[in-house]
């Protein structure tokens, strides 16, 4: 298989993770808490990476995107991994979202916002979907790895063709 074709997987793959999860947002009413937002930042990163390494024509391109694309998906990753813990209560989470203290990021506003418009105040340290008892964040670890994987080999098949 092609790096140019690895790189088309991992973004489209990627894609259809997060059109996944704005469906899960927004049709099945799961409010992502600040802990989902983060993975899906490095999801961003690791789409575009891979998909500016497959439209590139030029080795180094190839290399450069390729890697943005694996680094993204391995911060969504690890990302998931620090979210996995704090829904299995092995660490405690972000103060913004565990609701485990109140501190000086604590916004009220925000709080108030969220309430007057009769959703619930999403919390990290709680799952609210599960499939196979994988939580979702379970199941990103897995699948983020997976794309970061298949971007670090479609970045070593560029540097090994000379």
């Amino acid at each position: 298989m092609s790096s140019r074709t690895l790189f088309l997987i991992a973004a489209l793959a990627g894609a259809a993770t997060f059109a996944y999860a704005l469906y899960s947002q927004y049709v099945l009413g799961l409010a992502p808490c600040a802990l989902c937002i983060w993975q899906r930042y490095g999801l961003g990163v690791g789409i575009a990476g891979a998909l500016l390494a497959a439209l590139t024509g030029s080795r180094a391109g190839k290399v450069t995107f390729g890697t943005l694309g694996a680094l993204g998906f391995l911060f969504e990753a690890g990302a998931a991994v620090f979210h996995s813990g704090v829904e299995r209560k092995l660490w405690e989470g972000l103060a913004t979202c565990s609701g485990s203290t109140l501190s000086e990021t604590f916004d009220p506003a925000a709080l108030a916002e969220a309430a007057a418009g009769g959703k619930a105040v999403p919390r990290c340290d709680d799952i609210v979907w599960d499939f196979l008892g994988l939580s979702m964040a379970n199941w990103n670890v897995l699948i983020a790895s997976g794309f970061m994987v298949v971007c670090a080999i479609g970045v070593a098949r560029v540097r090994r063709i000379s």
